[in-house]
């Protein structure tokens, strides 16, 4: 068998039917010599085996617990023999061959570390993938009350969220739903950070990327179905937390202390007004009662 060209790596939880459709679609559509990893953490859907019944060529990692996205994906990191690493995950659906066009545009352009490609809904809308690191005023253009009255939404704005993602372009960070990258990055640079349980861990690989000098591409002529928190939504309370935690986690380890003072406030500021948004839809739906 020669070696692969490309490694993809899936990380399972409880997301059987979801797995099936996602490793149907890798197979299907990519022709480059390739191995695929699936790192369940500790199903209890059956996942594994559908898996060894059903896809005896995937190469299968099973934990007895959930250990979380980034220390699963650095299971099969640690193991991978591709030139080019892919996270993909298991709500995903490969479209037209999208991951063979990923490593040609790579081959094409030795200047990128990592590639990100454009993501669809299930209705095939577009799914927004490519941000702008963390900045203070970045994060007030693109709150989404301020973003009401945004009126520079151009291909060619500097603020991501509000990008049309029609066109090729170096962005801050793509989506770890499906980022492939250089194998030679992933020595430089490291593995994912485990201290990101879920959310956030491949923004910090992004921006240890760009530390080290290599830049982040998306390209929009490879495309793919996420169907989005496929995972998360069997726990979505826990989730929403995690996701606050990573923030702020994130926040700590990349920025100084003003950027880090701001944010505290905002956040704050954030939770009481939402809470407030809470508090009084709930009593509306008391007084119409």
């Amino acid at each position: 068998m020669s070696e692969p060209v490309l490694s993809v790596i899936v990380v399972n939880w409880n997301t059987r039917t979801l797995l099936r459709r996602c490793l149907e679609s890798v197979l299907a559509e990519t022709r480059m010599p390739s191995e695929v990893w699936v790192v369940d953490n500790g199903s209890t859907d059956g996942s594994a085996e559908m898996v060894a019944g059903d896809f005896p060529e995937v190469l299968f990692i099973a934990n007895d617990h959930n250990r979380g996205f980034a220390a699963a994906n650095n299971q099969a990191l640690v193991q991978a023999r591709g030139r080019y690493v892919l996270l993909l995950n298991s709500d995903t659906i490969v479209l037209e061959g999208a991951l063979d066009r990923m490593v040609e545009y790579l081959n094409a352009h030795p200047e990128l570390g990592a590639l990100g490609c454009q993501l669809r809904n299930a209705d095939g809308s577009l799914q927004p993938s490519a941000r702008n690191f963390y900045s203070t005023w970045g994060s007030f253009v693109e709150n989404r009350l301020v973003a009401c009255f945004w009126k520079r939404r151009s291909a060619t704005t500097r603020f991501l969220s509000y990008w049309d993602h029609a066109s090729e372009r170096v962005v801050d960070w793509v989506t770890g739903a499906c980022l492939m990258v250089r194998a030679e990055v992933v020595a430089r640079v490291g593995l994912l950070d485990e201290r990101f349980f879920m959310y956030g861990e491949e923004i910090d690989w992004q921006y240890r990327m760009r530390q080290a000098g290599y830049r982040v591409g998306y390209y929009p002529g490879a495309r793919i179905i996420h169907l989005g928190g496929a995972s998360a939504a069997r726990a979505v309370t826990r989730m929403r937390r995690q996701e606050a935690r990573s923030r702020w986690l994130l926040i700590a380890k990349h920025y100084g202390p003003i950027t880090k003072g701001v944010y505290r406030v905002k956040a704050g500021v954030a939770i009481v007004f939402w809470g407030a948004i809470a508090w009084l839809r709930g009593h509306r739906l008391t007084w119409i009662d």
